[in-house]
């Protein structure tokens, strides 16, 4: 019996490592975007000095201690990014930070210089990067710029007050400079930038040795950024999901970063509920997608729980992390499934079906390929491979739902319910398992054996007894 049962757990073994895929290599960047005040008040004691008074356009006090006590938080959803809004000292009142009065001072409010060091430290222990927006507010020494260009959200927040004109030689030296000895005295890993004019050069303006990001809520011309938020995908994003049955993007420029808002746009929210949508479903479908593409991608804080808003403040609310926790519960299991199978992201990709918000990708790489089905439909549908997509000696085994496909009247039919998602590794078709049927036979029938043996003792037993009057 203990050799069958060791034989049963070999075989088990094997089916296991036979439909898994071994993690490989991180994807890339996986950033939570996150406004240091609204997001937790780690620390009382840093603002005692302001005076709220329920007015949302003051600070509520949230500080660096705050996102340090949250980071398993944010890191259990997936994300391996945290990107924060401006740190430097500012103008009181001023809760987003844009504001800045001195570039050379950590904002005490925040927990200044030895808070904001340990929040780094802390990230990069857990093996987490940290990104800094960058304010472009005119101090003293910067002349302004007179071309910027705002949309809306931005105007109403900096309404006169004037930005650097940042295509200007002597400006461009002097932010460098301060730049650059910020990046190294506090060991940040990258910079981001709400661009507001034509022809910014990240090389002029920020250090070699640090990533860009540029984000653009206009049309604007940028150069030189590693990586750039665009405005016409960003609003794609939001509006291929915000409802059922609309076309999914099937290409991004490659140095693109993807989300579907921004700290000065409307919450991704506000598109769902104006379609007169569940936000949760429509979050977790936009999530799941973003979470699986090979580039950088970006979740604003907040959408976890469907924050929403289309103006200042109330897009900017504070977390709530009592709310229902439907939609972080789904980032975590997701996020277990892609870190598992994370060798997806090793090779190369590319969209093989795409309809009305029915999207196929096929991942290929050098061990075990992939297929992820996001069916963000008002229907159940059901898409047909080929043995010229797939090998017809091959079954595709589902990771998130557990569904399992075999090839069948010349095809693999991929059914998926409406706003579902499917990730299926392409693995050797298991049939029915004959040898784990036959062992599991085999105990069933050992099992009986020794039953009616038991029985039949029993019977022999009391017979004898009778026999012998007792």
């Amino acid at each position: 019996m203990k050799k069958l049962v060791s034989l049963i757990a070999v075989m088990a073994l094997l089916w296991t490592m036979n439909n898994s895929a071994y993690a490989a290599q991180q994807p890339d960047l996986r950033i939570y975007s996150l406004i240091v005040d609204r997001f937790m008040n780690g620390n009382e004691d840093n603002n005692k000095h302001i005076h709220n008074e329920k007015d949302d356009n003051l600070p509520y006090g949230g500080d660096f201690n705050g996102i340090i006590n949250k980071m398993d938080y944010i890191q259990n959803m997936g994300f391996n990014t945290i990107h924060v809004s401006p740190v430097f000292e500012k103008q009181q009142k001023d809760y987003l930070g844009y504001k800045v009065k001195n570039y050379e001072t950590i904002d005490a409010v925040y927990g200044g210089e030895n808070q904001f060091k340990k929040l780094v430290k802390k990230a990069h222990d857990q093996h987490m990067k940290v990104y800094v927006d960058m304010p472009a507010v005119v101090t003293e020494g910067y002349s302004a710029a007179t071309n910027t260009k705002m949309n809306n959200i931005q105007q109403t927040y900096f309404k006169d007050t004037k930005i650097i004109d940042l295509t200007n030689a002597a400006n461009q030296q002097k932010y460098k400079q301060t730049i650059t000895k910020f990046v190294e005295q506090y060991h940040i890993d990258g910079v981001s930038m709400y661009v507001m004019q034509d022809g910014v050069d990240a090389k002029a303006i920020f250090p070699d040795n640090v990533d860009t990001i540029a984000i653009l809520n206009e049309d604007i011309h940028v150069e030189g950024f590693k990586h750039v938020q665009k405005l016409a995908t960003t609003k794609a994003l939001a509006n291929a999901f915000k409802t059922t049955d609309q076309k999914i993007p099937d290409h991004y420029d490659a140095n693109e970063l993807l989300a579907s808002d921004n700290f000065f746009m409307q919450r991704f929210t506000k598109y769902a509920a104006d379609e007169n949508m569940f936000p949760g479903t429509r979050i977790k479908q936009l999530m799941s997608y973003l979470m699986i593409q090979k580039m950088p991608i970006s979740m604003t804080y907040g959408t976890e729980i469907a924050m929403n808003g289309d103006k200042a403040p109330d897009m900017h609310q504070l977390l709530d992390f009592r709310v229902d926790k439907e939609v972080i519960d789904y980032l975590a299991e997701t996020h277990k499934v892609y870190e598992k199978y994370s060798e997806m992201f090793d090779g190369t990709s590319k969209v093989i079906y795409n309809k009305d918000g029915n999207q196929l990708i096929y991942f290929n790489t050098n061990k075990v390929d992939f297929v992820y089905n996001i069916n963000n439909t008002s229907k159940a549908t059901n898409v047909q491979l080929k043995a010229d997509q797939v090998p017809k000696d091959k079954m595709l085994s589902g990771l998130l739902i557990g569904d399992r496909v075999r090839f069948k009247d010349q095809h693999f039919s991929l059914i998926t319910n409406r706003e579902e998602a499917e990730l299926y590794a392409i693995v050797k078709n298991q049939g029915f398992n004959n040898g784990y049927l036959i062992a599991a036979g085999t105990i069933i029938v050992l099992f009986t054996a020794f039953i009616i043996g038991a029985s039949r003792n029993r019977k022999k037993y009391l017979a004898e007894r009778q026999s012998n009057g007792r």
